[in-house]
């Protein structure tokens, strides 16, 4: 699946992608664009991984000496940590913005909002996953530019098929879930459906979805135990009440190519097409349309199969238009320092 440089416009000089977490997008992103990743993650409270995960970043660009530098913010630390240090060794700053950054330079709480907008107007290129959340970051002085998620390299032992009943829905019990709707879907559904939610549950709704017979809760699960439950879902469910929000599910979904269910939204029928089926976030409809995408399993597998190699073609034309900036804007950069 790896489409390799040679497709690629190179970038000039060296280059890296930091993060301080472990992030599937960061890692799917930096094996198809071949940039190497430093994932700092170290363990700890807030302040003592900050502190330790400032000195080692710092470490690294000094050994590096890179043209180019990405970093996926949040966290915001260390974006805003990039913003002196690109100045002092001279490097462009792309920053890879999840949705909780552009949210907190439009209507986050001081100071933050101010950190925020002054990360999103610093960097030299600030990616998101889609046109909408470009624009957005147009109007806070930012320069956007689109990649949204490749299709993970997922790799499973599990036979692909659909386990009968079985419905996953993929949830980290966020606050843009959801998940009181879902819970009460799952009171709709019919035998022999069941709803299996991922995650660890928190918060109010958790006891709520105990209480309910056609749900289960399967806690946290390691990477080999979730492939395989998506692998054996009959319908796989990711829901979310953010209008910009592509969700890591569809990606998982796609590369699984088993029948999905979305949120409707702009953003994700940009993304998925024909590929989904969507619904409003609303107990009746959600267990509507997963009766629907259940009772035709084989064709909504076959839809998603097909818009998985569709989407692939269209992700490695979007990353070499993202090059293509990226490398347009490091030379006009190397310009002006030669002309200065």
């Amino acid at each position: 699946m790896n489409w390799q440089a040679k497709s690629a416009v190179p970038l000039t000089g060296d280059s890296c992608w930091i993060t301080w977490e472990q992030h599937q997008r960061s890692r799917s992103l930096t094996s198809q664009l071949l940039i190497p990743l430093i994932e700092l993650s170290t363990p700890g409270g807030r302040l003592k991984r900050y502190l330790r995960n400032s000195f080692a970043t710092v470490a690294r660009l000094r050994r590096g000496r890179y043209q180019t530098v990405f970093v996926q913010a949040p966290s915001l630390v260390l974006g805003v940590l990039a913003i002196p240090l690109a100045a002092m060794m001279k490097f462009r700053l792309i920053v890879d913005a999840h949705n909780a950054i552009i949210e907190g330079a439009e209507s986050g709480r001081q100071p933050l909002r101010s950190l925020y907008r002054l990360l999103v107007r610093r960097a030299d290129i600030v990616i998101v996953t889609n046109s909408a959340l470009a624009q957005r970051l147009r109007k806070l002085g930012g320069r956007p530019g689109i990649l949204p998620d490749p299709v993970p390299e997922f790799r499973s032992d599990a036979a692909v098929h659909g386990e009968r009943g079985r419905i996953v829905v993929i949830s980290t019990w966020a606050e843009d879930e959801p998940l009181e709707a879902i819970i009460a879907a799952a009171e709709l559904l019919p035998e022999p459906l069941t709803l299996t939610i991922t995650g660890r549950p928190r918060g109010p709704l958790a006891e709520m979805a105990r209480r309910c017979i056609r749900l289960q809760l399967c806690g946290f699960v390691p990477d080999a135990e979730y492939l395989k439950m998506l692998a054996n879902a009959a319908v796989v469910v990711d829901l979310t009440t953010r209008e910009d929000c592509l969700v890591c599910g569809a990606y998982e979904a796609l590369a699984m190519g088993r029948p999905l269910v979305v949120s409707e939204s702009h953003s994700l029928r940009e993304l998925l097409g024909a590929g989904a089926q969507f619904t409003v976030n609303k107990p009746t409809a959600i267990a509507r349309t997963i009766i629907e995408a259940y009772e035709n399993q084989e064709e909504w597998a076959a839809r998603c199969a097909a818009r998985r190699e569709a989407y692939l073609v269209e992700w490695r034309d979007t990353a070499m238009g993202l090059l293509q900036q990226i490398a347009a804007a490091q030379l006009v950069a190397d310009e002006l320092q030669v002309g200065s």
